[in-house]
């Protein structure tokens, strides 16, 4: 088994450790009806960058077609996880960004993952568990980074 082989079967691993709880959290957080989809909540963690995205740069980040982000957006914002906003020097152009609901959902969820994580890191030894602890400090980073650096 090669490192990429190793890395998949353990994060694998631990999502199917965590799962139950974020779902559980998932489906109790989510107001408005209908349980979100994988896509829409893909959606927020698009919009999850602190700016405005222009609607048609977020069908390309989403693989979706321009019309039906629009829709999706539709959804998100009557449930207010998401709102549309005119462009400053362009009226024609709407941009879309996250909306105060879709940021506490997104919070709300990553506590639930990082609990789920706690506890399986608790049968770890404490210098594992910082060395846990650790990489993944280093992973958030390098996430943030390449972010940063992306087109």
């Amino acid at each position: 088994m090669d490192e990429r082989d190793r890395l998949a079967a353990s994060f694998g691993d631990m999502r199917r450790a965590m799962i139950p709880a974020f779902l559980l959290d998932l489906l109790g957080s989510v107001d408005g009806g209908d349980e979100l989809s994988l896509t829409q909540l893909a959606t927020l963690y698009v919009l999850d960058t602190g700016e405005p995205v222009p609607l048609g740069a977020l069908a390309e980040r989403i693989g979706r077609s321009v019309s039906a982000t629009s829709r999706l957006v539709d959804a998100l914002v009557r449930r207010e996880l998401a709102e549309r906003q005119e462009h400053p020097t362009d009226r024609r152009v709407r941009r879309v960004a996250i909306g105060k609901a879709g940021e506490a959902l997104l919070r709300r969820l990553e506590r639930t993952r990082a609990d789920a994580q706690l506890e399986v890191t608790d049968r770890l030894d404490p210098a594992d568990r910082a060395l846990v602890a650790r990489a993944m400090t280093l992973l958030g980073d390098a996430a943030r980074q390449a972010r940063r650096n992306a087109p």
